[in-house]
């Protein structure tokens, strides 16, 4: 943020009332430094923010990759509160335990 000195000098000198009350959680949680910084980012446009299950939902996926046993969707759905199929389209393009996928052969192959 490339800012001149009598913005700076403004900018020390907002507090939360000068806020518009829509915005003061926001500035609550992250403070005035960082919503200045988030604004100057915007520059007016509005910004979406995820859900915390979107953004969290790549971690999730992978460790449900990791525990999936080929035997156990009813309990990774039960554990991560989704549903059987929830779990069977995370788990499409797993290759099923004790399958080789393809570049697996190639390598025991020699190729």
């Amino acid at each position: 943020m490339n800012l001149d000195g009598l913005t700076m000098e403004l900018i020390k000198e907002t507090t939360l009332e000068d806020i518009s009350e829509s915005y003061r959680e926001v500035v609550e949680i992250i403070g005035i430094d960082k919503f200045i910084e988030l604004s100057a980012y915007a520059r007016g446009d509005e910004l979406y923010f995820p859900k915390v299950e979107n953004i969290i939902a790549p971690a999730r996926n992978r460790r449900i990759k990791k525990e999936w046993n080929g035997y156990n969707t009813k309990e990774l759905a039960d554990k991560y509160n989704l549903t059987t199929k929830q779990i069977g389209n995370i788990l499409k393009d797993e290759p099923f335990i004790g399958q080789m996928t393809i570049d697996d052969l190639l390598a025991a192959q020699g190729g």
